[in-house]
């Protein structure tokens, strides 16, 4: 045996490295070319029929993951193992740059790593997403995919700078910094209509399907459609589609209608002529017709003589339907109205001696809405 080496080290000499490294430093290398290929083959086999026993997919999608980039760390050990037997006979230069090569090669492992984990991550944040009550984590959860991937490949991106270009980390991230406050001024209506998504879901202002008014309707009048990450999509009661930024949303006045648990009905009756009395009669009346009707909502209404106009009696009357959906309510209403009617006729006031002001604050809502609720 030590003839062989004495034989190597001075006959198989290349490049000033004896022949006992190279050779050793070769088999290496194939060592590690042989083990990369049985562990594909034999021990992902293995480990797949392991996991293909188990109930849940995300250890068999793992497996799929890590398979290519461990694959590589193999590689990348070999190779660690060869430059580390011929350092000593490399130039400085050339052993330099063999090290800096491989450094980059293990952050590329991890970021290769994390950005193939980016859909395994984001199958499991949509599982927690669906138990929670918000909808904003179902809303974010795609866009964490994205996220996930940028930042390997900007991990990436860094290092290379920082092995390759002999860039320091801080003055990569001042760089960054300086970038992100220009995209930052450049994109600011597009951050301020995430950060108005946020706002939409965190303070609860109203979900697809909800009727809302944005400042008094001034903005929009219309049922939610859908919610975005930039705008909203509002379908209006002439079936035309209004796209609102999500900015906007969250500094005008939200009216919610859908989170109303009863609905208001106000008349005014103005009546000539008609003693004391007869005006008792008629307000007695008016209280029994709310008091007894299973529809109107028995915590508060009311039938009050607000004042006298010359000749008038002006009576309010004020209460609220159990319903809010717009067909029941208008049928709840119509109901009212003929019993009004009919006290009327009871009691010998004629139909020209009153009239009626509506003073609802009702809306025109969508029929096929109604019809739903």
């Amino acid at each position: 045996m030590d003839s062989v080496l004495s034989f190597l080290n001075s006959n198989l000499s290349v490049f000033g490295i004896p022949g006992t490294k190279l050779v050793t430093a070769i088999f290496i290398l194939v060592i590690s070319l042989l083990f990369r290929k049985a562990f594909s083959f034999w021990a992902l086999r293995y480990l797949s029929k392991l996991t293909s026993r188990t109930k849940t997919k995300i250890d068999d999608a793992l497996l799929d993951i890590l398979n290519p980039p461990l694959s590589f760390l193999i590689l990348l050990f070999g190779f660690s193992l060869f430059l580390a037997i011929l350092s000593d006979h490399l130039n400085p230069g050339v052993e330099k740059t063999f090290r800096t090569t491989l450094q980059f090669g293990y952050v590329l492992v991890i970021c290769w790593i994390i950005y193939r984990s980016a859909d395994v991550f984001t199958i499991y944040l949509d599982k927690m997403a669906r138990r929670t009550k918000t909808e904003l984590d179902d809303l974010l959860v795609p866009y964490f995919k994205k996220v996930i991937k940028i930042a390997a490949v900007i991990m990436v991106i860094l290092k290379a700078a920082e092995i390759f270009l002999g860039m320091s980390a801080a003055a990569l991230f001042g760089l960054l910094g300086g970038m992100g406050l220009t995209l930052g001024l450049v994109f600011k209506d597009i951050i301020a209509n995430w950060f108005g998504c946020g706002v939409i879901y965190i303070d609860n202002l109203f979900r697809e399907g909800d009727w809302v008014q944005l400042d008094d309707g001034k903005v929009v009048d219309a049922d939610v459609e859908e919610i975005g990450i930039r705008s909203t999509k509002f379908r209006n009661f002439d079936k035309t589609i209004s796209i609102v930024p999500n900015a906007l949303i969250a500094n005008s006045v939200v009216k919610n209608w859908s989170r109303m648990f009863k609905r208001r009905v106000k008349y005014n009756f103005t009546i000539d002529g008609i003693s004391a009395e007869k005006l008792e009669k008629i307000l007695q009346g008016l209280r029994n017709i709310l008091s007894n009707d299973e529809d109107v909502h028995q915590e508060f209404h009311m039938v009050n003589f607000r004042e006298i106009s010359g000749n008038a009696r002006i009576i309010r009357l004020y209460y609220f339907t159990r319903t809010t959906a717009w067909k029941a309510h208008e049928q709840v209403r119509e109901n009212i109205n003929l019993k009004i009617l009919q006290l009327f006729e009871n009691e010998g006031i004629d139909k020209l001696t009153y009239t009626i002001v509506d003073l609802s604050d009702d809306r025109p809502s969508d029929f096929e809405k109604s019809i739903k609720q």
